[in-house]
């Protein structure tokens, strides 16, 4: 149910310019707030995307969406969401490393230095 929230919630910034300007300036919490606030109930796990900003996720076919429509969730000094979350993984990884439904780290996997 939530990945299809959180489409439904990509869909909406792209259709409604009105909604998609209340994140333009929106850190991740809130950008979580605002959601809620707007009907949207997303996972744990995808909250601790937005909150973890994809960090340690290697692919993600909508993570330049949602870093193009809520720009401020890409850190400064990247080009893209993607770009930001690759640098936080190790090509050889073949899960993601973080936990965004417990917090922390998988077992064996500790984050990139």
């Amino acid at each position: 149910m939530s990945r299809a929230e959180f489409i439904r919630f990509i869909g909406v910034l792209e259709e409604d310019t009105s909604f998609r300007s209340l994140f333009a300036e929106a850190q991740p919490e809130e950008i979580l707030r605002l959601a809620k606030l707007h009907g949207f109930d997303f996972s744990e796990e995808i909250q601790g995307r937005f909150l973890n900003r994809w960090a340690g996720v290697y692919f993600c076919p909508y993570a330049n969406d949602i870093g193009r429509l809520c720009p401020k969730l890409v850190p400064e000094g990247y080009t893209t969401l993607l770009h930001y979350s690759q640098t936080t993984c190790s090509k050889e990884d073949k899960v993601e490393r973080y936990n965004f439904r417990e917090g922390g780290y998988y077992a064996g996997l500790s984050p990139v230095s």
